[in-house]
């Protein structure tokens, strides 16, 4: 039972020929809507790839013949045009957000995929584990319907795609409390209890073959309900680069305080759109780069910090090495 205004929750049965126990054949995948650049977008489908995802289904948000042109040979990748053709006779709603529409393509695909477990997550966002993904998933508990990823969060780097590149964690990770935040971030820290400037509720990797199931963006429903059958999977994280550079914070600043992640919801206490609007008020850009400085740049003193209460991440990326190995070279 859930409380007055509570989304209910709900255990949906998982029926013993959905469980694939053998690493060899087990199969999963990434669903993502997608508006970004082939560079990016051929970042993430070798990043997972390499991770060992047998197939990785793009929307195209923003249809680029490029793009499609590109990925056309390549049998894992599974291209879709989200054109007015694509949208005709849908419900109209589904198209109205971006939101929206990331949970209708995803839940269309989980209908159709040929894998046993798929991620709906973002071409900003990537699976981060030491070991491979398909053992993990194939010793889930057989009555998991899905498998929490944890978050972390990608620091700001010179190049944060080549090389090491370091994440934070989030405080609860190493069990700080919010006041305790100020040890790590002096200025801003008590502002933003997690330390982070996106989500900080992880992703989910589902067992797909479930009847009715949607996907949210955080979450999978069915009819309206929560499903709480899942399992955390306590070695892997979802790496979100929500804010690497400052020009890529900066150039999605506005959409984010107006609609997307920033923004304060009728029923939120506090959120970063609260300080960020103080802080604009006070100092414009000149304190908006501070707060950015601070909560998000890989200085040495920051990573030591973040290392010394546990909440530091390194991860060898090598990116434009894994595009190089599966794609070749991009078009000019």
């Amino acid at each position: 039972m859930t409380g007055t205004g509570e989304t209910p929750r709900i255990t949906v049965p998982v029926p013993a020929e959905l469980v694939m126990r053998d690493p060899e054949r087990l199969r999963w995948g990434t669903v993502s809507t997608i508006k970004a650049p082939l560079r990016a977008i051929a970042r993430f489908a070798a990043w997972h790839l390499d991770l060992g995802a047998s197939e990785i289904h793009i929307f195209l948000d923003e249809p680029d013949a490029r793009t499609e042109a590109f990925f056309a040979p390549h049998p894992a990748i599974h291209l879709t045009r989200c054109d007015d053709a694509y949208w005709r006779g849908k419900p109209e709603r589904a198209r109205s957000s971006h939101q929206l529409r990331q949970a209708f393509n995803a839940s269309r695909c989980y209908r159709k995929a040929d894998v046993h477990w798929l991620a709906h997550i973002d071409v900003d966002e990537f699976l981060l584990c030491d070991e491979p993904l398909a053992p993990l998933l194939a010793a889930a508990p057989d009555d998991a319907a899905f498998a929490n990823l944890r978050p972390a969060e990608m620091l700001a780097q010179p190049d944060p795609w080549n090389g090491e590149s370091y994440f934070k964690r989030p405080r609860r990770e190493a069990g700080l409390t919010k006041s305790e935040m100020a040890r790590i971030y002096p200025e801003f820290g008590p502002y933003v209890p997690e330390g982070f400037l996106g989500y900080d509720s992880g992703k989910n990797i589902a067992r797909t073959g479930l009847p009715d199931i949607r996907f949210g963006i955080h979450g999978l429903k069915r009819k309206g309900a929560k499903l709480d059958n899942g399992q955390l999977l306590t070695s892997v994280h979802v790496g979100h680069a929500h804010a690497p550079t400052w020009e890529i914070f900066r150039h999605h600043f506005e959409f984010r305080m107006q609609r997307g992640s920033y923004r304060k919801k009728p029923d939120d206490p506090m959120r970063l759109q609260d300080v960020f609007e103080v802080i604009l008020e006070a100092e414009g850009e000149t304190g908006l780069r501070r707060f950015y400085d601070e909560m998000c740049a890989a200085t040495p003193d920051l990573l030591q910090r973040l290392r010394d209460n546990g909440l530091l991440l390194t991860v060898r990326m090598d990116l434009d090495a894994k595009v190089a190995r599966w794609f070749g070279d991009l078009p000019a």
